[in-house]
């Protein structure tokens, strides 16, 4: 429970202290290893496991790559999904404001305008909410109450192409928010990044144990290379796990599209 704490904690705070904490943490360990295997007591002890061939890294260095493009994949695809819930709120809604344009017994229900002022507590009141897994209040009641005023209408258009239209636009646009709110949830795979930060520890162990044969300097540099490749790999990773905040996020381009549109209609200020 604590580690799963410490995760959420690290990996949804802001993109500086991700960056910051995973540079600290590996460059501290490659200072570590190289104090200790130049240290005057203990060079004696790791003067014996010199002679370790240069291949030893490689399963670790194997190891490494493919828990980072899994992950990697993994928070693509979710981050992907997100964005699909949200195109297909916008398309759900532009449908939705197309039928009711033309069906009269819609069109003078100022749905319209419930249809912005709804966009406008989704992306101004709601959506920075979503950052710390809280909706808004007052959106769901905007969104329940556009549901309702059509539905009222609903028995006018039953059993026609219309009506069956409608039900389907409905249900489109009911589960595309739904799933869009669902990604508010703070989810990770606890297991993938321990096992992640405990191998690129290996691989950096590794490094050093076929340089124990080299100078001070070539051991250095071998080594800070690694460690800069580990810090370039896993940052992104991190930086990836919440959509919301930080230079990789979801966008709200496509809902704000559709509420230009309607400001276009309902010029009154936001």
């Amino acid at each position: 429970m604590a580690l799963e704490s410490f995760f959420d904690s690290l990996l949804y705070s802001h993109d500086l202290v991700i960056f910051m904490c995973i540079f600290g943490l590996y460059t501290f360990i490659a200072l570590i290893i190289i104090l200790l295997v130049y240290a005057p007591r203990l060079k004696g002890f790791f003067s014996s496991f010199k002679g370790i061939h240069g291949t030893f890294y490689s399963p670790a260095a194997t190891m490494f790559a493919l828990i980072s493009a899994f992950m990697g994949a993994t928070l693509v695809n979710g981050f992907n999904a997100h964005t699909e819930s949200i195109n297909k709120e916008r398309t759900a809604l532009l449908l939705y404001l197309d039928f009711v344009n033309f069906t009269p017994q819609l069109a003078n229900q100022n749905l319209q305008y419930q249809v912005k002022t709804y966009l406008h507590s989704a992306l101004e009141e709601e959506w920075p909410l979503l950052e710390y897994e809280k909706t808004s209040k007052r959106t769901g009641e905007l969104f329940q109450g556009i549901f309702f005023s059509t539905i009222k209408i609903a028995p006018a258009l039953e059993g026609t192409q219309a009506g069956r239209e409608l039900a389907k636009i409905l249900d489109s646009w009911y589960e595309a928010r739904a799933k869009r709110l669902s990604f508010r949830w703070h989810h990770i795979e606890i297991l993938r990044w321990s096992v992640l930060i405990v191998v690129a520890f290996l691989l950096q162990i590794s490094v050093a144990a076929t340089h124990l044969g080299s100078s001070r300097r070539a051991m250095s540099l071998s080594l800070g290379i690694t460690t800069a490749l580990i810090i370039a790999v896993i940052t992104p990773l991190a930086m990836n796990v919440n959509h919301y905040s930080g230079l990789l996020q979801v966008s709200k381009m496509p809902l704000n599209e559709v509420y230009e549109i309607l400001s276009g209609q309902f010029n009154d200020d936001r």
